[in-house]
């Protein structure tokens, strides 16, 4: 596409309304956030479906399915499942008309997500006995001892059946306490949308009471702070393809 193309009236659009159009052959979707107008590549680059239907709220649009977000005027990726934006494309509005162009290099698309927080490496993930008698954290046994490294390693065997990653190199884990024969887990997810979050917890649940030490294990779902891709391993990184 070389040139502004008309693709709707001003009046065609209510403030918060959107139009599904055709971009040099590509599925795009306009959306009007009060008296702006984005057009962005109507398709989530996570299942590659649309996102039409998908709500729109401070400057993003969600994946009606499993939450990914994505910036109206950028594409940039702005939570899991999604890792890479979508494409964008200029508006212009001219005598009460909607003009899409070629995206502007002032609104590249990013195929990173937000900004860094900090890594939590799974071999720092906090195993706490309530038996501490100065409540400091216990440290992690050294790789090979019986102990509360079995509980992380237990959990590594919990798949996210959408990325296929464990939760421990997701960074999903925040927090492993122990009292005695019952383990307590501090956990998130990708995106509070996400649909296989039952599943996650249950699995996590099972994966540690078949423990021989463990009669029962109680998982807490948090979103704060909030899941962002920078908690992955350098391992999990490479297998979803994010350098």
């Amino acid at each position: 596409m070389s040139a502004f193309e008309r693709v709707a009236a001003v009046t065609e659009i209510p403030p918060n309304g959107r139009k599904s159009i055709i971009v040099d052959d590509v599925p795009a979707l306009l959306v009007r956030v009060g008296n702006d107008f984005f057009a962005v590549e109507d398709v989530c680059s996570h299942d590659g479906q649309p996102l039409t239907d998908g709500p729109v709220a401070d400057g993003a649009i969600t994946c009606p399915r499993h939450g990914a977000k994505f910036d109206l005027k950028t594409g940039q990726a702005l939570c899991m499942p999604a890792t890479r934006g979508i494409e964008t494309f200029s508006v212009q509005v001219r005598d009460g008309e909607v003009f899409v162009g070629p995206a502007g290099s002032e609104t590249p698309v990013m195929p990173s997500v937000t900004a860094p927080v900090q890594v939590v490496a799974p071999s720092n993930i906090p195993v706490v006995s309530a038996a501490a008698t100065s409540g400091d954290q216990v440290p992690t046994p050294e790789p090979g001892a019986d102990d509360d490294l079995r509980l992380i390693d237990a959990l590594k065997q919990v798949i996210d059946p959408e990325l296929m990653v464990n939760i421990v190199d997701l960074g999903l884990v925040y927090s492993v306490n122990r009292d005695d024969r019952k383990i307590y887990v501090e956990m998130t997810l990708t995106s509070p949308a996400c649909p296989a979050g039952p599943q996650i917890v249950q699995q996590s649940k099972m994966a540690l009471e078949r423990l021989r030490d463990v009669d029962e294990a109680e998982i807490k779902l948090v979103m704060t702070p909030p899941w962002t891709p920078d908690r992955m391993t350098d391992e999990a990184k490479d297998m979803l393809g994010i350098f």
